[in-house]
C-alpha cells in the first residue's frame, strides 16, 4: 500500500513535510532485553523523514507505554512494532492534540489490531481551542470524539500527578494545562513529564514552548526536573528555551525530528537554509556538553537502556 501524505510546511505550527510513504516492512531492532528488574527500555522510533513523534517503552516487568504515536500515515508502522510486544500498549500518554503526535492514536483505536488499557491527556476545553487555536480546532473534534467514543479508560492529567507505571518506574508530571497562555496555545499545554527508575531518567516535553517553560522554571517542581534524557521541544527547535534545558542539564538528548529540519535545510538548498532555530538549538545543546543526540532522522528507530 503506498500513502500518499498531502501536507504544507508549517513553519511555526505542526511542521509536516510532504512526501511518500511506501510499502514499509517495519522491523523494531530490539538488540535483547537486559536481565534486570526496575528498569525500563525506550525506542525513539524512526520517523521516516517526517515532522512527528513516537516513543515506545518497555517496563522490565513487560508494561508497555506509547508516548504520542506520530501522524495518521504512521499507524501501520507503529502497529506493527506494537505487535512485537504483544499488540498491547498498557499506558499510551498523549503529550498534546496536534496531527503530528495524536494522528496515529486515532486510527489505530477504530482498527482494533492493539488493545490499549489507558490513555493519559491533557483534555482542553473546544471553547479555548477555538478562540486560541482555531486552526486546530477540526483535529482537535476529532480526537476528541474518537478517545471519547471509545471504550478506552481516559486520565485527565494534572500537574504534580504521579502514576507508577511499571515496576520501579513512575511518571511524575511537572506540566499539564496552560489555559492562561493563549499564545502557541495547544503546545504550551504539552504534558511535561518525567520518567525515572533507579538508573535513568527521561523527561518529555511534547512540543512545550517558551512560555509553558517559563512557568516550569518559575514553580515548585523546578528543582525536580533535571534528567538523563531529555525530549528535545517541539522536535528541536521553537520550544524552550536555552536557560530550560540548562536546568535540566541532561546528558543525552533525543530528537524526534527528521535530517532536514536537523540541518535547517529547506528543499534541499544546503545546510542552514531555512528558517528552524535547529541549528541553534544545537548550539546550546552542545554548550551543556551532552554525551550523545539521538536523531530520529539520521540514527533511524534506536534502543535506550
Amino acid at each position: 500500500m503506498k500513502i500518499k501524505l498531502i501536507c504544507s510546511l508549517l513553519l511555526l505550527t505542526l511542521l509536516n513535510s510532504c512526501e511518500d510513504i511506501d510499502d514499509i516492512t517495519p522491523i523494531l531492532n530490539i538488540t535483547s532485553f537486559p536481565n534486570r528488574v526496575q528498569d525500563f527500555s525506550l525506542w525513539q522510533l524512526d520517523g521516516l523523514d517526517q515532522v512527528q513523534m513516537a516513543y515506545i517503552i518497555r517496563t522490565d516487568d513487560n508494561n508497555i507505554i506509547v508516548v504520542d504515536g506520530g501522524l495518521p500515515e504512521f499507524d501501520n508502522f507503529l502497529i506493527q512494532h506494537l505487535k512485537q510486544f504483544g499488540g498491547k500498549v498498557d499506558t499510551w500518554i498523549i503529550t498534546h492534540p496536534h496531527i503530528d503526535h495524536a494522528g496515529a492514536l486515532l486510527r489505530i483505536i477504530p482498527d482494533n489490531q492493539v488493545k490499549i488499557k489507558k490513555i493519559l491527556h491533557v483534555a482542553l476545553e473546544e471553547d479555548w481551542v477555538k478562540v486560541n487555536e482555531e486552526k486546530a480546532l477540526d483535529f482537535y473534534k476529532h480526537y476528541s470524539a474518537i478517545i471519547n467514543s471509545s471504550n478506552i479508560p481516559l486520565v485527565n492529567v494534572r500537574n504534580n500527578d504521579m502514576f507508577e507505571i511499571g515496576n520501579g518506574v513512575t511518571m511524575n508530571v511537572f506540566g499539564a494545562i496552560n489555559d492562561k497562555i493563549t499564545v502557541n496555545a495547544i503546545n504550551n499545554s504539552s504534558m511535561v513529564f518525567k520518567i525515572e527508575s533507579k538508573s535513568k531518567s527521561v523527561l518529555f516535553l511534547g512540543d512545550l514552548g517558551v512560555e509553558g517553560g517559563n512557568v516550569i522554571l518559575n514553580g515548585q517542581n523546578v528543582n525536580k526536573i533535571q534528567a538523563n534524557y531529555v525530549q528535545m521541544a517541539h522536535h528541536g527547535q521553537d520550544g524552550v528555551d536555552q536557560k530550560f534545558y540548562q536546568k535540566v542539564s541532561p546528558h543525552y538528548a533525543i530528537w524526534p525530528t527528521p535530517i532536514w529540519l536537523w540541518d535547517n535545510n529547506l528543499d534541499n538548498k544546503g545546510l542552514n537554509s531555512g528558517n528552524w532555530k535547529t541549528l541553534i538549538v544545537r548550539e546550546w545543546i552542545s554548550y551543556l556538553q551532552v554525551k550523545k543526540n539521538y536523531v530520529a532522522g539520521i540514527d533511524g528507530t534506536v534502543q535506550i537502556d
